[in-house]
């Protein structure tokens, strides 16, 4: 059946990594027609129609890639198997830290990598009252006293009348 669901694919969706070659390759052909300044609007839009294939190919790609690893994970699942452990730990070795660089050497100790940690996430997150906004040399507008004053004096019927028509 696996068999009989690649050749159905190729059939309804073709190579989608060729195709995309193949149109990249042509938007690049426009491309250089527009660095020359040869570039027509029919060819401009013939441009833009390549590049939105190519965003939907791209998401075929995406939706293609997300459907494999989703089928690996149900196949080799996360119980106890030497894929789920092997996967933990690339995880855990990449996101390990090996060392920090203090006062410009390298430090692979743990308790000063601990240490420069903790320094540098309660620099990055302490509290002040201060916002780090200074407006000090920024003029703003003001309003004049007889500007003011219209803005708090009662409406007269003239105002609303006006206002209205």
């Amino acid at each position: 059946m696996k068999g009989d669901l690649k050749v159905w694919n190729k059939d309804v969706f073709g190579d989608i990594n060729t195709s995309k070659k193949r149109i990249l390759q042509e938007i690049e052909v426009f491309d250089c027609q527009d660095c020359n300044g040869t570039l027509t609007d029919s060819d401009r839009l013939k441009r833009c129609d390549l590049v939105s294939r190519l965003r939907e190919l791209d998401k075929k790609l995406d939706s293609l890639i997300r459907q494999k690893a989703r089928a690996s994970w149900i196949k080799n699942g996360d119980s106890c198997t030497r894929f789920y452990h092997s996967t933990l730990r690339w995880r855990r070795l990449r996101n390990e830290v090996k060392g920090v660089e203090v006062g410009g050497q390298w430090c692979e100790e743990p308790s000063t990598v601990r240490l420069e940690a903790k320094k540098l996430f309660e620099t990055r997150f302490k509290s002040t009252k201060d916002l780090g906004v200074r407006l000090d040399a920024v003029e703003f507008k003001s309003l004049s006293v007889e500007d003011n004053l219209s803005l708090i004096t009662d409406f007269t019927e003239k105002e609303i009348r006006d206002a209205v028509w």
